[in-house]
């Protein structure tokens, strides 16, 4: 059981859950402020052996979850607890009530529900992401949602740090801040077969479900369990425009945006350049000050087993 610190404090009937389940549940539960020393606990608790994995939290958190059980078959119980819950708003699970989804999925564990058969399960995608930098090589990491290339991930970041505001607030609110220095960025991308192209860029975004930043409805078309992902690109625009962007898309009025671009794909490899930061479920994975990197984002088709997702 991973509890992301933030969602537990926001939600302080999750550990009374939890506690409840104990009597009649194995429970390992790793603890701590620290997200990687939860998290390699975890590992060492699936390697050891595990009927499940459930993971309460926000996007970053499920994430966490795929790591932990992709390609394995163990199946993934999510609980949405962080501010935006994309990925469990593209796979339909219960939102707005962590709590109670706690409560329900911990005693259909307990009561052998996933043994048989009678608690839902589906299978669904991930993507995985290789990121290459010249001094601290290779790196791999696996995405539920949305890995994130540019303005995006700057916005990101800024919101990041507004955690009073409500989610969508804190994304329009940071795309103000972020856009009078903003500058678009030259990349190099090949998708699939295709040969490499030079792009001048403003994002570039790769999505396993529909939704970013708590419910901006980018990608419509993606889905979970396509074996695609659906990505984006935003040419050069100006600031005005850019300033417009996300509402637009709020109003799925995507057919005006003539700069966004989008494409389905299998797997996608981008050179970034330096200074450009890269996000993926709304965590970072390389900073502004990095020299320059290659990223690598490949599709998993039906990769992990959720607990009371998608209908089969």
């Amino acid at each position: 059981m991973l509890l992301n610190p933030l969602a537990a404090d926001r939600h302080p009937g999750c550990a009374t859950a939890l506690a409840a389940a104990a009597a009649d549940l194995e429970l390992f539960v790793p603890t701590g402020a620290d997200a990687q020393l939860q998290f390699n606990a975890a590992a060492e608790a699936v390697e050891a052996g595990v009927d499940a994995v459930v993971v309460c939290g926000g996007d970053g958190t499920v994430a966490a979850g795929f790591a932990l059980t992709a390609g394995t078959g163990i199946p993934l119980g999510i609980v949405p607890a962080g501010t935006g819950n994309d990925f469990a708003r593209a796979a339909r699970i219960e939102r707005g009530d962590p709590v109670g989804s706690l409560s329900r999925l911990l005693d259909g564990l307990r009561d052998g529900a996933l043994r048989d058969g009678a608690l839902r399960s589906c299978t669904v995608d991930a993507l995985h992401m290789t990121v290459t930098t010249p001094d601290s090589g290779q790196s791999h990491v696996w995405v539920a949602n949305s890995a994130n290339i540019g303005f995006d991930a700057l916005v990101n970041a800024r919101a990041n740090t507004y955690r009073r505001l409500p989610v969508t607030g804190r994304y329009l609110v940071a795309l103000l801040r972020e856009l009078p220095a903003f500058r678009p960025a030259r990349f190099r991308i090949s998708r699939d077969d295709q040969p490499p192209q030079n792009l001048t860029a403003t994002l570039i975004c790769v999505q396993n479900g529909p939704w970013i930043g708590g419910g901006i409805p980018l990608a419509p078309a993606a889905d979970p369990r396509s074996g695609t992902a659906v990505m984006s690109t935003v040419d050069r625009i100006p600031r005005l425009l850019l300033a417009g962007l996300f509402p637009l898309i709020y109003l799925r009025a995507h057919r005006l945006l003539a700069p966004l671009r989008q494409h389905r794909v299998e797997r996608v490899r981008v050179t970034v350049p330096s200074s450009v930061p890269v996000y993926a479920d709304g965590e970072e994975i390389l900073p502004s000050s990095h020299d320059g990197a290659e990223v690598e984002i490949a599709v998993m088709p039906r990769a992990v087993r959720l607990i009371q997702g998608l209908p089969d």
